[in-house]
């Protein structure tokens, strides 16, 4: 258990100042960090026993000294610290057989005393430093006096490695994947459409040239959204993302979730539409729905998780991937704790603190190497999952498109074999050049909200760290100097 453990003797001048000093003592360390007998000793305890364990186990012993604490005497007129039984004394000696260090206290005028009247089994007590506290200087003395026990008394509170474990990068299994599946829709979606689709009316368009052509409209919807929040209306998106990202994870997931509802709906739409005429093709709309919401779905359960676990286990280690939304909520967080707290701070608390802002401080400067890296290397290390899923994407809009042209490519020489190779061609060159911009959109977006982000970092966690240092003023100033 370690930490403090107060000697004194009772009696009038002395009862008051060791209380209070315990007091401050306690609420700076923690009450299991120090030791008065009076306050931490529960009823039915063999003191003796419980005396000696604390002395023994402590890391500091403060020695009381108040004037006349040498003199002070029994009834039968005998010095107390030569009676046999005298606890003061003995815990003393314990104390410094134990090599504990010994603080002698002096309570206002009381004078070190001399070592050729201490009896000679805490003659040592002579010889070592002693602190003076007095009433009209009261507060400084004993912030100086905590300053002094934080180099000898071992902090209670350690960091709590974090058990989450960095995101696990796909890498070659994500593009092995990508590439099977990008074979499959090619062979698979015009052969399941040739099978199941019926010849279409005169003046009706097939199905798989209407899921093409709405295909197309999505990435275009889909650029013109990304190009108008990431570009022209960059600063207000950033001002309400920032904003956003400042609330707790619920109530930035209610800000944000109208958008994959309205792909959701667009997506049910079109399967709708498409069942009566292909079911084929709708099933397999059905199951690209599924697998897309279903991993939404289970990433949303766990944010909001481990929101929740974040603040009950603050602060926690970080790992230096965390997104910047992670990010920005862990110094709102500190923010938000360190405004409540009253000076002077425990010691705990400005350890906590003082670790959280190391995490942070780490993170945001591995977010300004991650606003360096080049396109491919973003594409691959911060979205693979999306870069995959719009290859797959144009992948399948091609095939729909090839779907619709082989029907009337029946000879090379023929309008028809012309319409097979320029339409899916047509379609991949639109599709791809969609695409492109979309991610060439993000890629600046997400540059320039770094940059934006790690000024702002940068700022706030200066003024958390100044209101800490403040906080706990004057007994880390003190320590810092030591």
């Amino acid at each position: 258990m370690g930490g403090i453990f107060i000697n004194y003797r009772r009696g009038p001048r002395a009862t008051d100042s060791v209380h209070r000093l315990h007091e401050r003592l306690s609420r700076h360390f923690g009450d299991a960090q120090v030791f008065l007998d009076t306050s931490s000793m529960l009823p039915g305890n063999r003191y003796p026993d419980n005396l000696r364990d604390r002395v023994h186990d402590c890391e500091v012993l403060i020695v009381t000294i108040p004037e006349g604490w040498l003199e002070a005497h029994d009834p039968s007129g005998e010095r107390c610290l030569d009676r046999a039984g005298d606890w003061v004394r003995h815990e003393i000696e314990l104390a410094l057989v134990a090599g504990k260090t010994v603080i002698p206290l002096l309570l206002d005028v009381a004078e070190p005393p001399p070592r050729a009247l201490l009896p000679a089994s805490i003659r040592e007590l002579a010889l070592r430093q002693v602190h003076r506290v007095t009433s009209d200087d009261w507060d400084t003395a004993v912030e100086e006096l905590i300053a002094t026990l934080e180099t000898l008394v071992a902090p209670t509170w350690v960091p709590i490695p974090s058990d989450e474990r960095p995101p696990r990068q796909p890498g070659r299994l994500l593009g092995w994947a990508t590439g099977v599946l990008a074979a499959a829709l090619c062979v698979l979606v015009p052969w399941s459409a040739a099978a199941e689709e019926p010849p279409p009316e005169p003046g009706d368009a097939p199905a798989s040239l209407l899921l093409a052509v709405a295909s197309l409209g999505l990435m275009g919807a889909v650029m013109i959204a990304v190009l108008l929040s990431c570009g022209l209306m960059r600063r207000p998106v950033q001002a309400w993302e920032r904003d956003l990202q400042d609330a707790t994870q619920e109530n930035y997931l209610r800000a944000t979730y109208p958008v994959p509802v309205f792909l959701l709906l667009f997506a049910a739409l079109l399967v709708i539409q498409v069942w009566g005429r292909s079911p084929g093709f709708a099933v397999v709309l059905m199951l690209g729905m599924c697998v897309a919401v279903g991993p939404m779905a289970a990433s949303f359960v766990r944010s909001l998780k481990k929101d929740r676990e974040r603040w009950v286990r603050w602060p926690e280690s970080m790992p230096a991937t965390a997104p910047v939304a992670v990010v920005r909520r862990e110094i709102a967080r500190l923010d938000a704790r360190t405004q409540g707290w009253v000076a002077p701070i425990r010691r705990e608390q400005r350890d906590r603190a003082r670790f959280a802002l190391g995490e942070l401080s780490g993170v945001v400067a591995a977010q300004k190497r991650a606003a360096e890296r080049g396109r491919l290397l973003w594409l691959r290390e911060a979205q693979p999952w999306m870069f995959s899923g719009y290859v797959l994407w144009l992948v399948l809009t091609i095939a729909l498109t090839l779907t619709w042209a082989l029907p009337l490519g029946s000879g090379f020489t023929s309008a028809g074999g012309a319409r097979l190779h320029v339409a899916p061609v047509a379609a991949g060159v639109v599709g791809f050049g969609l695409s492109m911009a979309t991610m060439e959109c993000a890629y600046r977006y997400q540059r320039s909200q770094r940059r934006v982000f790690r000024t702002e970092a940068v700022r706030r966690l200066a003024l958390v760290e100044a209101r800490i240092d403040m906080l706990s003023a004057p007994s880390r100033t003190r320590l810092a100097t030591t």
